[in-house]
């Protein structure tokens, strides 16, 4: 089994994306980011409320391509550097770009486990990801938030 893995920095004032490769048999590029600044416009009713809970990129924030491979599966998973723990980040992709893909089309909370994202025949360019964090809430302290997602593609 071969592996090839893309590393994205996302964070809640969301940062740009951050592309790192490995070319082994099968290899996925990413290109895109997000970033999202929270502020007392974001609040629910106004002064007094609580924040909006759940802000989503756009649907095309990141788009990954899988090449080098026959049958291929994506996973995913997020490294956190400066996280809340009260937060929650998850992925979908929005279509299946122009390839054969199937899977991942729910939101998938991430961890710092590998999780099966989605999977492949041949290859797929612009796969469209979008991302989703929840748990928003002005119980959280204010400041940035920032977390690694890494995208790693295995052939099967």
């Amino acid at each position: 089994m071969k592996t090839s893995q893309l590393a994205a920095i996302i964070a809640l004032t969301l940062s740009p994306l951050a592309c790192a490769r490995q070319a082994l048999a099968a290899d996925i590029i990413g290109v895109g980011g997000w970033s999202r600044t929270i502020s007392a416009s974001d609040l629910q009713t106004g002064a007094g409320s609580d924040l909006i809970n759940t802000f989503e990129s756009d649907e095309d924030a990141t788009l990954l391509t899988v090449s080098g491979a026959l049958f291929w599966r994506v996973d995913a998973r997020m490294t956190t550097s400066s996280w809340n723990p009260n937060l929650v980040l998850s992925v979908r992709r929005t279509s299946g770009g122009s390839g054969w893909v199937w899977g991942g089309t729910s939101y998938m909370t991430l961890s710092a486990i590998d999780s099966g994202f989605f999977q492949g025949l041949l290859g797929a360019r612009n796969v469209p990801v979008q991302m989703r964090v929840s748990g928003i809430s002005v119980d959280i302290p204010p400041g940035t938030y920032s977390t690694t997602i890494t995208y790693t593609v295995v052939s099967n």
